[in-house]
């Protein structure tokens, strides 16, 4: 699971670049997925955040939830997450 997401720091933004393999995550693994990610997260004052979907082509139902978790944990902290590299698909 640690190499479904790579999280880099520039600055006061994390950017959270999602590998392929979250195309088939399953809802087994949400929870954990939601650890890798929100944890770096939780450590930001306010958190800026940049979703970089350049490397997935497509995500169900499981991943979408992911970012919704994830758009919520930035809200509630006065931040603000976007999402770059999105398909056409």
């Amino acid at each position: 699971m640690a190499d479904a997401f790579r999280i880099e720091r520039h600055g006061d933004v994390a950017i959270v670049v999602p590998a392929s393999e979250v195309e088939s995550l399953q809802w087994e693994l949400v929870e954990q997925a939601s650890e890798l990610v929100l944890a770096p997260i939780a450590e930001m004052d306010t958190p800026l955040v940049i979703i970089d979907l350049s490397e997935v082509e497509f995500f169900g139902s499981v991943f979408l939830s992911l970012l919704l978790r994830t758009w919520k944990a930035v809200f509630q902290h006065g931040g603000t997450m976007v999402l770059c590299g999105v398909s056409n698909r």
